[in-house]
């Protein structure tokens, strides 16, 4: 989950794509993915689609 928070705080909106860009492995995607989910329930962080089929993009709260 420290690596989502560094990301977000680096910039004010931040793509799943920009945060997948770097990972090695489908592991790595899975973590990244799964922390994501887990800053959302905890209201750290929101999630952002503004059209259909659209980047979903993390912003800090």
């Amino acid at each position: 989950m420290d690596v989502v928070r560094d990301r977000c705080k680096d910039c004010a909106k931040l793509s799943l794509q920009e945060l997948f860009a770097e990972t090695k492995d489908m592991n790595e995607v899975i973590t990244l993915f799964l922390a994501t989910l887990e800053l959302v329930k905890v209201q750290e962080i929101q999630l952002l689609q503004e059209e259909n089929f659209g980047n979903i993009y993390l912003i800090r709260k």
